[in-house]
């Protein structure tokens, strides 16, 4: 599990599911989690968190993903987080 504390919110991961090219995708905890698309009618369920492997405290990048494969134009930057409870 990783949370990440963001500038007045927080994003509960429950599973790495991948890395890849210095980045890590994480699915959601969908009980505490949920992000929608404008249009609401499709949810975004992982998250790109870079560095892959983040020390607690650490600073991440989050970008947020409809699928782990998702196409790049159709991503969510969300900005920078303090990366807590990771352990590896």
């Amino acid at each position: 599990m990783l949370v990440v504390q963001m500038k007045g919110w927080g994003l509960n991961l429950d599973k790495k599911i991948g890395q890849s090219q210095g980045s890590s995708i994480w699915e959601f905890s969908r009980n505490s989690n949920s992000y929608w698309n404008a249009d609401l009618r499709q949810p975004y369920r992982y998250a790109r968190i870079t560095p892959a492997e983040p020390k607690d405290g650490q600073v991440v990048e989050v970008v947020l993903l409809q699928s782990p494969s998702s196409p790049e134009h159709e991503w969510v930057a969300k900005g920078q987080g303090e990366a807590r409870g990771y352990e590896g």
